[in-house]
């Protein structure tokens, strides 16, 4: 019976056991932080953590606050302790005038620059997607150079008044599965990235061509650059997603920079090799590791110098050189910007949960 009442017991013990890590709190932390005008989720978990990916951890127990975005600059942050664990209180700051209605807008999870060029526009395409999407005909007159007001043609019929917004293809980026890297259906997929070139609105349209109207350029337009729905401000596009941890199975590889340069650094926008299919969520946060050096050699003759004889050798353990917060997850591939960059990198590090 008493062997019973053990087993039992730590049944009941487990839970405590495999709970999700508590957030880090720095030893520099504040008790109480005003929000200012310009900050951001992660600059204000920084303030609190050392793992700022662990931010939602530090709500989700607080009945005063129902949504970590309706934060506001003026707002007071205050840090208590429930049940032995750090939370954040929040105390609103109201500012009453009888002549002026002042509003606020609440912060985001990273500056606006960013979160707005890479989550409202697309910036990939895949192959089937390029087969649909309308394509540059050219001009009337054969002209290379355009300026703004000049006509050129799509082929395909669109909307009138309605805007677009010109791309060129730039690289292509490759997922090719194998049985090792994932347990579900191996995946063959092809992503694009798409430079913007102009902005253009639809004149007419015959039911198989448009006209249209060049409003705004960054380059010259030729024949075959694709046409992709011009989006405002006021699309409603989701910019409130906090920072969270995902899941430890989940795993991506770094394939290059969307600007296609050899090394990446601080806010680069990166694509991963995982998209929404996978698990892929908005704000989820990867620590970037690099492979560890290969020492060669026996014995009292170790050195990191390649060699072309079949030697012994040894591979050292990963280095972290960044963290990178998920913008915009596709089927199979993400947008991901690099945040908290120790040295620049190649393509080919590894994404992976942050180790607690």
């Amino acid at each position: 019976m008493r062997q019973w009442i053990i087993i039992v017991s730590f049944i009941l013990f487990m839970p405590s056991l495999v709970a999700a890590p508590q957030p880090l709190l720095k030893k520099s932390h504040p008790e109480v932080y005003v929000v200012k005008k310009g900050d951001t989720l992660w600059d204000i978990s920084a303030v609190f953590l050392n793992n700022p990916w662990s931010w939602p951890q530090l709500w989700q127990k607080n009945s005063y606050i129902k949504n970590p975005h309706l934060i506001y600059p003026g707002d007071r942050l205050h840090l208590i302790w429930v049940n032995g664990k750090p939370q954040l209180s929040l105390k609103k700051h109201l500012k009453l005038s009888p002549q002026i209605r002042v509003v606020r807008q609440p912060i985001t999870s990273l500056p606006g620059y960013l979160m707005l060029a890479y989550v409202a526009q697309d910036k990939l395409i895949s192959a089937e997607a390029m087969t649909t999407q309308p394509q540059i005909l050219g001009t009337s007159e054969e002209r290379g150079y355009l300026s703004i007001g000049d006509v050129l043609w799509a082929d395909q019929s669109l909307v009138p008044t309605s805007q677009w917004r010109v791309y060129r293809l730039e690289q292509d980026f490759i997922r090719a599965d194998s049985q090792q890297q994932t347990e579900k259906a191996v995946v063959n997929a092809k992503i694009s990235t798409l430079k913007e070139i102009a902005d253009v609105t639809v004149i007419t349209s015959d039911g198989a061509t448009s006209q249209l109207k060049v409003d705004s350029f960054q380059q010259e337009i030729i024949p075959n650059d694709i046409l992709l729905p011009l989006l405002g401000s006021d699309t409603g596009t989701d910019l409130s997603f906090s920072p969270t941890t995902p899941p430890a199975s989940l795993s991506a590889t770094v394939l290059g920079q969307i600007s296609g340069y050899s090394y990446i650094s601080n806010y680069d926008v990166v694509v991963l090799d995982r998209g929404h299919l996978d698990g892929m969520v908005a704000g989820q946060v990867f620590e970037l590791f690099k492979p560890g050096a290969e020492v060669q050699g026996k014995k009292g003759q170790y050195h990191y110098q390649a060699s072309t004889l079949l030697t012994d050798s040894t591979q050292l353990g990963t280095v972290a050189v960044a963290q990178a917060m998920v913008l915009r997850p596709y089927e199979y591939f993400s947008l991901a910007v690099v945040l908290n960059n120790h040295q620049p990198f190649k393509p080919g590090v590894v994404a992976q949960a942050p180790r607690l």
